[in-house]
């Protein structure tokens, strides 16, 4: 690839990076044909610009699906340009990568040590919300680094995972920490619980919280499910850990139940809410079982 640094159309491979306002380069992704074209290109590249593949770490790398896609630019890659402006870096590239009906590229994935370090204490700060400030998950998540998701909000993120990262959840902390040092690894690898704490004697490089609903939001969600008004004042009770999506499911479904068994709509919800806590109830609440 002749002349790296010189924005042009190219057939081979194409240099994505993210530089802050004194041109350093923080970020650095590149796209191409295969693994050896593209570890050819980044070589080029740091030659080229001067830089030290030392000052860089490699935190994503394996085929990414782009069937459909015509070609890769700064204006296609809209998601990394939105994560890279948040953390105060511009996206540049070295031209267009035509892809010519080619279903997968290969990439390359490195983040400078100072963005890494930077990405990494945004945990130790803990911003409200979340501790990102003001990344979604789905930002964070396409930087690809290791991230650990606390998803207390019962949010399914599993359509959010990029393409070549892999997605556990509540893995063993033993198993985990095989994994993440497994020298051959070559995914970022996203980590789902509901109690961070379980792994925090394990270095990630983003641990993302995904708060809880309140309880305003708890009874939105659970009257559009039910379709029909819902008073918050009915899970004021409600401990935290059981104010998310997955218990509005379940909650929906067990008045349905109670409903078919011939209880009126109202006594049905109030029967639920006291089962769902897990509280004794007297035999006047169960007619129709």
């Amino acid at each position: 690839m002749d002349d790296i640094l010189t924005p042009r159309e190219r057939h081979d491979a194409v240099v994505l990076i993210g530089v802050d306002e004194g041109d350093n380069v923080e970020f650095v992704k590149i796209y191409a044909i295969d693994e050896e074209t593209a570890r050819k290109t980044l070589e080029e590249f740091f030659s080229a610009r001067g830089l030290f593949p030392a000052d860089y770490r490699l935190v994503s790398r394996g085929t990414e699906n782009v069937e459909g896609k015509g070609a890769i630019t700064t204006r296609t890659e809209t998601l990394l340009s939105s994560s890279l402006a948040r953390l105060g870096l511009k996206l540049l590239s070295n031209g267009v990568l035509y892809l010519g009906g080619a279903k997968t590229v290969y990439q390359l994935t490195l983040v400078s040590e100072s963005l890494y370090q930077k990405i990494a204490n945004e945990e130790v700060e803990e911003p409200e919300p979340p501790a990102t400030r003001g990344l979604s998950l789905e930002e964070v998540l396409s930087l690809g680094v290791d991230v650990l998701v606390e998803n207390l909000r019962g949010t399914d993120i599993g359509g959010l995972i990029p393409p070549g990262a892999r997605l556990l959840r509540e893995p063993e902390p033993g198993d985990l920490v095989r994994i993440l040092r497994d020298p051959e690894r070559d995914y970022p690898l996203i980590v789902e619980t509901a109690n961070a704490g379980r792994y925090s004697a394990i270095g990630f490089s983003v641990t993302f919280r995904l708060p809880p609903l309140s309880v305003e939001e708890f009874a939105a969600e659970l009257s559009n499910r039910l379709r029909f008004p819902v008073d918050p004042g009915l899970f004021r009770e409600f401990p935290p850990e059981k104010l998310n999506l997955w218990n509005v499911e379940a909650l929906a479904k067990l008045v349905e139940k109670l409903e078919k068994r011939g209880l009126p709509r109202e006594e049905a919800l109030g029967l639920a809410v006291e089962l769902n806590l897990g509280r004794h109830y007297s035999s006047q609440h169960s007619r129709g079982f």
